[in-house]
């Protein structure tokens, strides 16, 4: 269906990307989740979508769906965070 030299082109692009993901989604839980998650997020769904597409690197999906748990995640325990922060501050005013 795809010519060898773009199949090639997008096994690299996912290897790549798929590295990318991983690190926007493990830096996301220490600094500025939303918006490290957000596009560890978006990254990752593109390298499943081109591993879907393209049938390359199959392997390397495991890698993105980490990511994307891992993005999640971080945006689950940064609310918690918020709400928590806000819980203590409505405690401290009484």
């Amino acid at each position: 269906m795809f010519s060898p030299q773009t199949r090639e082109f997008y096994a690299g692009q996912i290897r790549k990307d798929s590295v990318k993901a991983l690190v926007l989604s493990l830096v996301g839980f220490v600094c500025c989740p939303p918006v490290l998650a957000y596009f560890a997020w978006n990254t990752a769904q593109e390298v499943i979508m081109n591993i879907d597409l393209y049938q390359v690197e199959e392997g390397r999906k495991g890698l993105a769906q980490a990511a994307k748990i891992l993005a999640i995640a971080s945006i689950i325990f940064w609310v918690f965070g918020v709400i928590v922060r806000i819980l203590f501050l409505v405690a401290d005013s009484r």
